[in-house]
């Protein structure tokens, strides 16, 4: 785990932005390689899924639109998976991903509440997290921690920063697995990642490695 760069927020945007600059990507390719490989680890983690009903709860965000790129992707191997989405996106290419959905998976709903599952995804709020979550957004992660079965977060656990910036009294979603997409963060390698983000796995989306461990090292942070 420690061989993997470990960037803050403001050092992801620039790799990213660099990243999209050499190869003419955009937001909606890099959502659709991190969708496709939560998709994957979470099979690998809890599948086969025979009857379970797979619940993901979607933030308005990027990482709720990772969230159901995953859902699109899982679709083929769920009985059923309801995305839980309490506030619209404004992105655009989040959207057109709700539209594909609608258009190929009959077996994936929507809900604007909370829906009891067999197995959790949290795409609520992902690294550009800095405050404290309120509201129906605070419903949705108290549900979530009230569920005894495995809870799987997309990135980092909804609720917390991923900069590693840690209250003592957080309101945040605490998963069995969480799934860090590209590179690590600050928060991964908190005193208390365990208690925080569960086990972590992390997910290669393609980013070069060279770019990573540049702007890894421009913030100073051992890779």
């Amino acid at each position: 785990m420690n061989n993997f760069p470990v960037l803050n927020n403001e050092s992801i945007q620039l790799c990213e932005d660099e990243y999209k600059l050499a190869t003419n990507f955009g937001d909606n390719v890099l959502m659709e390689l991190a969708g496709s490989a939560c998709a994957k680890e979470i099979l690998k983690f809890c599948g086969p899924f025979d009857d379970d009903h797979l619940v993901i709860f979607a933030g308005p965000g990027k990482n709720g639109g990772d969230g159901i790129v995953t859902a699109y992707f899982l679709a083929g191997h769920a009985k059923k998976i309801t995305l839980c989405m309490p506030v619209a996106s404004n992105l655009s290419y989040v959207n057109e991903n709700i539209e594909r959905i609608k258009k190929f998976c009959a077996n994936v709903e929507f809900s604007t509440d909370v829906v009891e599952g067999d197995i959790y995804v949290d795409a609520i709020f992902g690294t550009g997290f800095s405050k404290k979550s309120d509201g129906v957004f605070e419903k949705f992660i108290k549900f979530i921690n009230q569920q005894a079965n495995t809870v799987i977060s997309i990135d980092v656990p909804s609720g917390v920063d991923a900069d590693g910036e840690i209250s003592s009294n957080f309101d945040a979603v605490m998963p069995d697995l969480t799934l860090a997409i590209g590179c690590l963060k600050p928060l991964h390698q908190h005193a208390k990642v365990e208690e925080i983000c569960g086990d972590i796995v992390y997910l290669d989306i393609g980013l070069p490695f060279t770019i990573l461990q540049n702007h890894a090292a421009s913030q100073k942070i051992a890779c």
